[in-house]
């Protein structure tokens, strides 16, 4: 018997060696005021208070030459389920991938996963929106211990339960056109996805920074029936440096070929497509908060040209980390207000966090916003560009335990334009509330159970 049991023991360690089993989970409740929230509050509307939750079962396997994750999310405003029910449709699987080591330097990751890329610039997890992103790809990736990563992905989006005929009614055809919104699905909420991705990534770390370079293909299609389909492609470059206590560097992408096809008498042409954004900041890490100063500009659409499009969208990134917490540009609107057409976007900033104890840590930013190109308006003919409003971000964070994190936030828009009201309300002249801000109270629970 005692063999017996030493030969278990043996078998159930040796197989732990090679292998290791996690399980996380969260449970995250955020509850926000919002009096002007992305957009100015009119003096007759009411704030909107409400609070929204995720929960997260995480689930992880690695062994010798594979890997598996499963994230299992719910997400839902407290009263929108009512108090006896039996099923919604507010589970979803965020995260649901393999991954195969063909050596230790490669990696294939296949499934539904996050994507993050350069500081979650062009692709990112969005973790900040209770749902998060997460695309459905298959991804090579390599790294070596010479600074050396080299990624690829690609992905082939087709129609499914929510918006087509599901399996097995797929016996033909594979026109590909999910627009932003529900669908046919009431209790599904998409954001436009392309028929199919190409990606190619380059890191190199240096002694002082790094160097990076992506490469992204997006093929659409017109619509359901015609066969018709269009792509453009994005170059991104993305440097950034050290030098002792101050950092540096900066993005650039760069987006050309088609915004999509107009269909005339039976025939298509292409609407060209040739925007981009640029970034540059420094920041000083030996001085009290580790100011970092910056600067985004983000090219607008010229709306005197109606056979090109000339904006910069950002794609898959995570926009509420860049251009104010407000969200008032690139989060769920396209920066373009009334008329539907990006304007563009100069963002000058100051960012900066203080640590004020091992528990606790303030977080503040300082955005100055104008947009470089003009909006007609519809009535008078009257241009409107330049400044739209300073925003101010105030953040405060504190460990209450480990695994749980108290946070609350305070932004506020100051001088709104007539260029802002235009862009946002389609009227320079409008009357806003006095006071355009936003709050919000949230409790992270993140225990590791294994």
């Amino acid at each position: 018997m005692k063999t017996l049991f030493a030969l278990i023991v043996l078998v159930l360690t040796a197989g732990a060696s090679y292998a290791q089993f996690t399980l996380e989970g969260q449970l995250r409740p955020r509850t926000e005021l919002r009096n002007g929230f992305k957009k100015p509050i009119l003096p007759d509307q009411e704030p909107a208070v409400f609070t929204e939750q995720r929960t997260r079962l995480v689930a992880g396997y690695k062994a010798e030459k594979y890997a598996f994750k499963l994230s299992i999310q719910d997400v839902r405003i407290w009263g929108e389920t009512g108090q006896i029910n039996k099923s919604d449709q507010l589970l979803s699987a965020h995260e649901a991938y393999g991954e195969y080591y063909a050596s230790g330097k490669s990696t294939f990751r296949i499934g539904r996963q996050e994507v993050i890329y350069d500081g979650h610039r062009l692709f990112g997890s969005l973790d900040w929106a209770a749902q998060g992103r997460s695309l459905d790809a298959l991804r090579y990736l390599y790294k070596d211990e010479k600074g050396n990563q080299f990624d690829l992905m690609a992905a082939w989006n087709q129609a499914g339960y929510g918006d087509g005929s599901p399996e097995p009614a797929k016996l033909v055809g594979n026109a590909y056109v999910i627009t932003t919104g529900g669908g046919t699905n009431t209790r599904i909420f998409n954001l436009a996805l392309p028929k199919a991705q190409l990606m190619a990534y380059y890191k190199k770390t240096l002694k002082s920074g790094d160097l990076a370079f992506m490469l992204l293909d997006d093929i659409y299609d017109v619509d359901a029936t015609s066969g018709e389909n269009y792509s453009n492609t994005t170059f991104g470059f993305t440097p950034n440096f050290t030098a002792g206590k101050v950092k540096f560097g900066g993005q650039f992408f760069y987006t050309g070929g088609a915004n999509g096809k107009t269909e005339t008498d039976g025939e298509y042409s292409k609407v060209d497509l040739s925007g981009y954004m640029a970034n540059a900041y420094v920041q000083f890490t030996g001085v009290t908060g580790s100011p970092l100063f910056g600067v985004d500009y983000l090219s607008g659409d010229d709306e005197s040209t109606t056979d090109k499009v000339e904006g910069w969208a950002p794609k898959y990134g995570t926009n509420h980390k860049f251009y104010g917490f407000m969200d008032y540009f690139y989060v769920g609107n396209g920066h373009g207000g009334v008329d539907a057409k990006s304007a563009g976007l100069v963002d000058i900033y100051l960012q900066t966090a203080f640590k004020l104890s091992e528990k606790a840590k303030l977080v503040g930013h300082l955005h100055y916003f104008s947009a470089p190109e003009a909006r007609t308006n519809a009535t008078t003919g009257e241009s409107y560009d330049g400044y739209l409003g300073t925003e101010l971000d105030l953040v405060f964070n504190y460990a209450l335990t480990k695994g749980v994190v108290l946070s609350a936030g305070y932004s506020q828009m100051f001088g709104i334009s007539d260029t802002m009201k235009q862009l946002k309300l389609g009227d320079p002249t409008a009357k806003i509330g006095g006071m355009q801000s936003w709050g919000w109270l949230m409790i992270n629970f993140s225990p590791k159970f294994l």
